[in-house]
């Protein structure tokens, strides 16, 4: 009898307004090449799911994927990072930009992403990619 296989997941973090077709696809190639499960927070101003997220969801369900979706009100560098590093099961983290996350940041001068326990990958688009 084989031993159960552990727990594995892709943390995609989510800011509203920032959320592109390149971002989900590249958290879902993850998942699968991976064989991981998705954990989804998503910052959000109380405005509800953002529509891309939705039918994201819903692709996922419709897969098979397990994934959990969390909502929150205001997500910074430093909250992904904790997450990440407190949920042992995460084995990499997938943002849209470097950048993107400086701005929510109160203190620019942290260095949070350096802290972070698993691979960082960045999918960003267009001119916002570095």
């Amino acid at each position: 009898m084989s031993a159960p296989k552990p727990e594995r997941k892709i943390l995609l973090a989510l800011r509203q307004g920032q959320v592109d077709q390149r971002l989900l696809a590249s958290a879902r190639g993850l998942s699968q090449r991976m064989n991981a499960d998705i954990d989804i927070l998503v910052m959000a101003n109380g405005e509800g799911i953002p529509a891309e997220v939705d039918a994201f969801v819903k692709t996922l369900r419709d897969e098979g994927v397990a994934y959990t979706l969390t909502m929150k009100p205001m997500l910074r560098r430093r909250d992904i990072v904790q997450y990440a590093n407190t949920h042992e099961c995460v084995i990499t983290v997938v943002i849209d930009s470097l950048e993107g996350w400086e701005s929510v940041a109160a203190d620019r001068t942290s260095a949070p992403w350096a802290k972070l326990a698993c691979p960082l990958v960045t999918a960003a688009t267009g001119a916002s990619a570095r």
